[in-house]
């Protein structure tokens, strides 16, 4: 009788512990990992009126984002920052502590018309969100991703019982097939490095979470795929809260000439699947 009362609760228990971990980050836990050219990118995106000669110091001390939480206005002034950056730089720590939002907790319409708002979309409705034109690409009936995903789908459908009311995670095991297949044909396709990363921890300045897949190329995030199995506009929500902290977690990796390259374009897809 007790492992049936243990082994139900053990889950449960776990996957709170998660959401309650992803839900008490701060900035300050982001900011922790950055290196030094990571830092300054960041607080050049701060209203911090940062000049040259500021963002110098970081270099020259070879200040890194552990370093620099934990500064002093002492230190920064100790460093050669003059007193007016030197206060603020030490005040902007202090607010580092501000909880991030959890990725998750972007469930209702207000979120969703704020995210398209943020983002500059015309209108209160996800119609209104540029679509990206899908290429399409002719695949063999013999291609052995394609079959192989066939068949797992028969598999899967014939082990479920009803796809009706089908929870979340039911439906991900059916994007997975699907997904897995087609990055492998892309890859062929495009000759490039393509992988899939399920449940990436990805914290952007604002938002933090956990994604149902990410794909990716040997550096930078390629696209972000949501399965939601009902309210898609709840999805819409949050892939674009996603998508604007994997836009600033490449940004980060991104370096001075790629920055500067008018050749260099940033675009990130979002899918949201049901």
């Amino acid at each position: 009788m007790s492992s049936h009362t243990s082994s139900p609760s053990s889950p449960v228990s776990t996957s709170s512990t998660l959401t309650e971990e992803r839900s008490t980050r701060t900035m300050a836990d982001v900011v922790r990992k950055f290196k030094t050219e990571e830092l300054i990118d960041y607080l050049q995106r701060q209203d911090l009126n940062l000049d040259k000669e500021d963002l110098a110091v970081f270099r020259k001390r070879k200040i890194d984002g552990f370093a620099f939480l934990e500064m002093t206005k002492s230190d920064f002034r100790e460093c050669g920052f003059e007193i007016g950056p030197a206060i603020k730089l030490a005040k902007f720590i202090e607010d580092l502590g501000q909880k991030l939002r959890s990725y998750s907790s972007y469930k209702t319409l207000d979120d969703l018309k704020e995210m398209l708002r943020k983002n500059k979309v015309n209108g209160e409705d996800i119609t209104n969100i540029n679509q990206f034109t899908p290429v399409f690409e002719e695949i063999d009936d013999n291609d052995k991703a394609f079959n192989h995903c066939m068949d797992n789908i028969i598999l899967k459908l014939s082990n479920v019982e009803t796809m009706t009311d089908a929870n979340e995670a039911t439906r991900c095991e059916f994007i997975s097939a699907i997904l897995h297949a087609s990055i492998d044909i892309a890859k062929r396709v495009t000759t490039q490095d393509i992988f899939i990363v399920l449940q990436k921890d990805i914290s952007g300045e604002e938002s933090t979470g956990r994604v149902d897949y990410a794909i990716k190329g040997l550096e930078d995030l390629l696209c972000i795929t949501e399965g939601k199995p009902r309210n898609i506009k709840i999805g819409y929500a949050q892939n674009l809260a996603q998508l604007e902290s994997a836009y600033q977690t490449n940004k980060k990796k991104r370096t001075a000439d790629e920055a500067f390259d008018n050749e260099y374009f940033d675009y990130l897809y979002g899918i949201v699947s049901t």
